[in-house]
């Protein structure tokens, strides 16, 4: 694989912390409700339900998350624990954007070398707005902002860049989303793990490895796209 042009990023957990506020999150939520049982499983079953109506992002989760309240205080729910879940989602939208190691730098290395695009799914305001307080958004020549993460949603995106899907390489920290999709339709994935990843973007089944490729960090793309040259 040789003169790799197109780099596609992800942006929450490969750019910036994302998923470690949803599980604090959900930690003051446990707090508060004691008496549900298995409180991670109510709530992940509860979010999946409501992927179809609310997306992805901090909003459909708080919706979930009062959802869970008033179904598990038998439809009399505390409205002070209302008011705190509430709070906890604004905290979460207000969140100061934190930067993962070395992102910055290797970003403005590659984006001399190479056409970068950032591709992200989730609520449109608030991907709008770590976007624009990232300060990342200098390095990249398009952004995606999109409702989900399959196959087709790339081939749309590589078709509107003029970009053919083998010579497209896309990184992230999902195997789900970022890396297998691009991999099923003849791009190379880049699987970047981060030590706390959503349950729902989780690969249970086996896979073939065939075009994908692990890294410990971000800062490890520059020393292996140099390798294929």
């Amino acid at each position: 694989m040789k003169n790799k042009q197109i780099i596609g990023f992800d942006a929450d957990d490969t750019l910036w912390e994302n998923e470690v506020f949803f599980q604090r999150a959900q930690m003051q939520f446990i707090e508060l409700h004691p008496h549900i049982k298995d409180p991670e499983d109510v709530i992940l079953q509860i979010e999946k339900e409501n992927i179809k109506f609310y997306g992805f992002g901090i909003k459909g989760f708080i919706l979930s998350l009062l959802e869970a309240s008033v179904r598990y205080s038998n439809n009399q729910p505390d409205f002070q624990n209302i008011d705190k879940i509430i709070k906890i989602g604004k905290d979460m939208l207000a969140q100061t954007i934190q930067l993962l190691p070395e992102v910055e730098e290797t970003l403005r290395h590659l984006s001399e070398h190479y056409a970068l695009i950032m591709i992200t799914k989730g609520d449109l305001l608030d991907q709008q707005r770590k976007i624009e307080k990232s300060g990342l958004l200098k390095y990249f020549s398009s952004t995606e902002i999109v409702s989900e993460k399959d196959e087709q949603t790339y081939l749309e995106i590589l078709e509107k860049n003029n970009i053919s899907p083998k010579d497209f390489l896309m990184v992230g920290n999902s195997l789900k989303s970022d890396v297998l999709p691009v991999r099923n339709i003849g791009g190379t994935g880049i699987y970047i793990p981060h030590k706390f990843t959503w349950k729902h973007e989780e690969v249970k089944s086996t896979f073939d490895l065939q075009r994908v490729v692990e890294l410990k960090t971000i800062s490890a793309l520059k020393v292996w796209l140099k390798d294929q040259i």
